[in-house]
């Protein structure tokens, strides 16, 4: 089977109708979610209390607006997700499913969603919603024809992935613009570029995947997540999920970030499985146990969902075996079902 995987030159879609009819069809009948009121304005702060250089130590009452900032727009990504995986996998429901993607995108678009990000914290947590709406998109695009929504979306999207190109090249902080929000704003664009076969925005997502992969260490850590004390782990994995899966994306159109800076990225996801599998590693070099073994946090799915791209083009047991209790694999953020994106 082939893999899903979109290049400039070749296929006009990242999913292959033909593999997406072999999915089980989901028993219940599909309903398409209300479309939210558009969130146009974000100007929420950060999660962390004021000072904490390591972003490390969260401010209850800040997370706390910024969780309820983002939740209308993290479950209207959810609700596509969903949508958008029902039309690659059930036949039956794919006119429907696809529509409603389409739908909801094109109400957003119309009010410009996501536009005016007031604060430099907005203007971080919103590439990784963009990249949500993009892969929905993506899904659904080869069953649409519908120009004119289309081209609405689809011209709502390239602003974004413009405006976010524009703020890493020249506002974002220093370590933002190195860290795993540019390798989530890498995605987004990326996504989105690939879609539009537009050849800038993919040549910026190649950039930023390289950029935040090749400062990994010999020992595969990122030195920028390191830094965040009890959450390194965390945010080893949070910037391995987009530059696994852009990676991935770009594997079969000639760019082969996976080959980048002496495996780059390999290097980050065997010091991720190591650490996982042994918590004294990673405290010894931090000086800090990780959140995953302190009682903060428990390891969920989502956060080891790019494995099923990982795996499509390198098979490896000790991986395989690490998610198996984790799956199905899912994130909105990168298409929902992952199973259902990647053939293996």
């Amino acid at each position: 089977l082939m893999k899903w995987t979109l290049t400039l030159a070749a296929t006009l879609s990242l999913f292959s109708p033909a593999i997406a009819l072999a999915q089980e069809t989901p028993p219940d009948p599909f309903v398409c979610s209300e479309v939210p009121e558009p969130v146009v304005s974000l100007d929420h702060g950060s999660r962390y209390v004021a000072g904490d250089d390591s972003r490390s130590e969260f401010d209850a009452a800040s997370n706390l607006d910024v969780d309820m900032q983002l939740k209308p727009v993290d479950m209207f990504i959810t609700d596509l997700a969903l949508a958008a995986n029902r039309a690659i996998s059930s036949p039956e429901d794919q006119p429907a499913a696809a529509s409603c993607v389409l739908s909801g995108l094109v109400v957003w678009a119309k009010a410009d969603a996501l536009s005016e990000l007031a604060t430099m914290n907005a203007q971080l947590s919103a590439p990784s919603r963009i990249a949500g709406l993009a892969f929905a998109y993506a899904q659904v695009q080869p069953f649409l024809n519908l120009p004119a929504d289309q081209a609405l979306v689809e011209a709502w999207l390239a602003a974004r992935a413009t405006a976010t190109m524009d703020y890493f090249d020249a506002d974002a902080p220093k370590n933002a613009s190195r860290n795993n929000l540019r390798a989530w704003a890498g995605l987004a664009v990326g996504r989105i570029g690939l879609t539009l076969k537009d050849t800038a925005m993919v040549d910026w997502a190649d950039a930023s995947v390289r950029l935040v992969a090749c400062q990994a260490e010999i020992d595969g850590s990122l030195p920028l997540e390191m830094a965040r004390k009890d959450l390194a782990l965390h945010y080893q994995l949070h910037a391995i999920t987009p530059l696994v899966v852009m990676a991935a994306l770009l594997q079969d159109s000639g760019r082969d970030l996976f080959s980048a800076c002496d495996g780059a990225i390999h290097r980050a996801v065997d010091f991720a499985l190591a650490a996982l599998k042994d918590p004294n590693m990673i405290r010894m070099l931090t000086g800090h146990a990780q959140s995953y073994f302190n009682g903060t946090e428990e390891l969920r799915g989502f956060e080891l969902a790019w494995a099923e791209a990982y795996l499509s083009y390198f098979p490896s047991s000790k991986l395989e075996d690490f998610i198996s209790t984790f799956k199905p694999l899912a994130n909105s953020k990168i298409g929902g079902r992952q199973s259902l994106l990647w053939a293996r």
